[in-house]
């Protein structure tokens, strides 16, 4: 009752209090004992705050939880992707952020979140490759003063390669104890070849992609449009779905994920040509061979199909759990990003990295869902 009231009190605050209310909050989550439904309710809650339209809120939460080292990973994804005064303080603080999270920063960050990037502790040789490549200067620089950071000797020959002639990125890779000597004489050669430009010299002669967030926004609203569809409706939307290239495995694992089973029953019988009475039975049997024929029939790889029986055999241990629905899909992400090494799942590119985007969409799904219920039972 005490986060319902929080909640009904917070829409009408003035910014100073909720942002005050937000941090206390995020503090009593991280550290009191709440237990069962008090503690679901604060998460609900924590996750409606993401999008309060103050920043002072948002930076409030970040803050809170910048000091703590587990932090629920939809909120983690929320607030590293706001603006940049929210998203520094938790990328400055002990809170243990995904590496595919901070990879995805240092390539479309600004470079104010590369450098807290590059600037972390215990900075692993994936990282520094993605911040050598692709990085700004400063990130760069502050990578190679990071004692902690591990750095291959191709990464630091990237480093030079871009920015070689900077002094900044020169004196840091110097600074260095772990620099091979190689590494430090191409870096000299590189400076020392610039210095034909020196003014003194001379004179002596007389800087998620828009593609991927479109893609993620277009298969949302496909699923969103399947779930209300009549059945010659949805018999329309799987065709059209077909004759234009848009039916995707990444887009059959949304539908699996979320629970869009209409949707998935209908692509799959168009793509394999088995009627939809049978992919209805041949998904209530997810380990039988026939659900495997199936998939492949559809044109699936066989590496997906573990992947997609896992995830309709989870659904069915979830179906009749009294929790929302949104709940239920987080919990099928969930299983399925625990079983990645057993499934495989590293090598299936685009899939992995969908798996944990459905995750972090299920979660805050689910926070709203919640929140409405709390907010209809205050009102």
């Amino acid at each position: 009752m005490i986060i319902k009231s929080f909640l009904n009190w917070v829409q009408y605050a003035p910014s100073g209090s909720r942002a005050q209310a937000a941090g206390a909050l995020a503090r009593a989550f991280l550290y009191s004992d709440l237990e069962g439904s008090e503690h679901s309710e604060a998460e609900a809650a924590l996750t409606f705050l993401l999008d309060d339209r103050d920043v002072a809120v948002r930076v409030a939460l970040a803050e809170a939880f910048g000091a703590a080292k587990v932090v629920p990973a939809h909120i983690i994804s929320a607030l590293l992707v706001d603006e940049d005064e929210v998203a520094l303080p938790l990328l400055s603080g002990a809170t243990e952020i995904p590496e595919g999270e901070l990879v995805d920063l240092v390539a479309t960050g600004s470079a104010r979140r590369c450098v807290a990037v590059a600037s972390r502790p215990d900075i692993s040789v994936g990282l520094s490759a993605a911040i050598c490549e692709v990085a700004c200067e400063e990130a760069c620089a502050a990578l190679l003063s990071n004692e902690k950071a591990e750095l291959t000797s191709s990464s630091m020959e990237r480093i030079i390669a871009r920015f070689g002639e900077s002094r900044d990125v020169k004196d840091a890779l110097m600074s260095r104890d772990d620099v091979p000597l190689q590494i430090r004489h191409m870096m000299l050669r590189r400076y020392t070849e610039s210095l034909g430009d020196h003014p003194q010299v001379l004179g002596a002669r007389n800087m998620r992609a828009p593609e991927q967030l479109v893609a993620d926004a277009q298969d949302r609203s496909t699923i969103s449009l399947a779930w209300s569809a009549s059945d010659k409706e949805l018999q329309g939307l799987v065709e059209h779905l077909v004759v234009s290239a848009q039916m995707t495995s990444v887009l059959l694992l949304r539908a699996a994920v979320t629970g869009c089973f209409n949707l998935l029953t209908s692509s799959l019988s168009r793509l394999s040509e088995y009627d939809e009475d049978q992919v209805f039975d041949a998904l209530a049997t997810p380990f039988s061979p026939t659900l495997r024929r199936v998939l492949s029939a559809a044109g699936l790889p066989d590496r997906t199909h573990a992947l997609f029986q896992e995830c309709i055999a989870s659904w069915q241990r979830v179906e009749n759990m009294q929790i929302d629905h949104w709940s239920k899909s987080r919990i099928v992400a969930g299983d399925l990003i625990a079983l990645e090494d057993e499934l495989g799942i590293e090598d299936l590119g685009d899939l992995q990295d969908l798996l944990h985007r459905l995750s972090n969409e299920a979660a805050r799904e689910s926070a709203r869902t919640r929140v409405a219920e709390m907010l209809s039972d205050v009102a």
